[in-house]
């Protein structure tokens, strides 16, 4: 005989196979379902809690519990991802090519557009069948991000943080607390900061460095604020040359959070005969396999494999009646050579 949790459980799940109730719909209040099934409410919120690990259902605060969409449900609505990236599909770099590119992996079919296209692509985008998914995108894509939420066009941001958009993107502070306890257990020196200076075309340059500065005063790591060095993307030859002066206290503990800077603050190190997990520890915002073994080197890996799973995961919840914006924060994970 079926416990009293297990009958409800089985007759909720029965209701929604059938489609008795539908996707969007809110189930019965919980008192409702105590005077239906003649049992405790402790009875119908553990039914319940184990429909929405299923993810069959979802709480919405102050309303009630609302009836997910099923990924064949969503298949019905989504017939196409269009994808706007600042890459070329065919020349996209390694970490990023797991992520949604291969039509293969995806249950819908996928087409690439250029950022330079996407403005003049915008009435095409407005199909109502459509999911579009931005990239890395910059604020002068906001005007064609404005545009299609204004017809209520489903929008997923990808490493990037908008107020209002839908978004998977890496939870830097995470990161940051993670590496700087690693690299602190490779030295005690006290550490130095390089980074590109905040600009409009990098949008995502500031929240990265106020979550490398609150990690920092968490962790109460000693820093020289003097041997911070910013850098302008368009001059990084001689924004290098400022941090030289890192170099002459050593041994030096040094945090660069911007990829592109990673091999040439090596090099330098290099060329000044500075050998690594000796003279120098670096703690690195991305994963180069060209310096995985190399000693002394912290690299903080964004986890664009899960990346992809919560795409999926949007897919199956993106036209779902009242859902609240959908946030993935996806924790990264850090890379030593031991």
């Amino acid at each position: 005989m079926l416990s009293k949790k297990d009958t409800v459980l089985k007759t909720l799940l029965d209701e929604l196979n059938s489609g008795k109730l539908q996707p969007g719909d809110f189930i019965p209040s919980r008192n409702q379902l105590m005077r239906r099934f003649h049992c405790s409410r402790t009875v119908i919120e553990k039914a319940v809690a184990r429909l929405t690990e299923m993810g069959r259902l979802a709480g919405r605060q102050g309303k009630g519990t609302i009836v997910r969409q099923t990924p064949e449900h969503q298949m019905q609505n989504i017939r196409r991802v269009n994808v706007i990236s600042p890459y070329d599909a065919k020349s996209f770099r390694s970490p990023f090519s797991c992520l949604l590119l291969n039509p293969e992996l995806m249950p819908v079919p996928v087409e690439m557009i250029p950022v330079g296209r996407a403005e003049a692509e915008c009435e095409n985008l407005c199909q109502s069948d459509a999911l579009t998914v931005f990239i890395n995108p910059g604020y002068g894509q906001l005007a064609v991000m404005n545009f299609l939420k204004s017809r209520q066009i489903p929008q997923l941001l990808i490493n990037r943080e908008f107020d209002g958009f839908d978004r998977i993107y890496t939870d830097t502070l995470s990161g940051f607390r993670q590496g700087l306890e690693k690299l602190n257990a490779l030295s005690d020196a006290p550490l130095s900061l390089i980074a590109l200076e905040p600009e409009l075309q990098i949008p995502y340059q500031t929240p990265r460095l106020l979550s490398f500065y609150r990690a920092l005063t968490e962790s109460r790591t000693p820093f020289i604020p003097e041997n911070t060095v910013f850098i302008s993307q368009a001059d990084i030859e001689n924004g290098l040359k400022a941090a030289e002066k890192i170099f002459t206290r050593l041994p030096a503990k040094i945090a660069v959070v911007n990829s592109d800077l990673i091999l040439p603050v090596i090099n330098l190190a290099g060329t000044c005969g500075l050998v690594a997990g000796k003279d120098y520890y670096l703690l690195a915002f991305e994963y180069l396999t060209a310096v995985c073994n190399m000693p002394g080197v912290v690299m903080i890996r964004q986890r664009y494999d899960i990346f992809f799973e919560e795409l999926k995961r949007f897919l199956a919840l993106c036209n779902t009646p009242g859902r609240p914006v959908f946030t993935s924060a996806v924790p990264p994970e850090i890379c030593c050579a031991e």
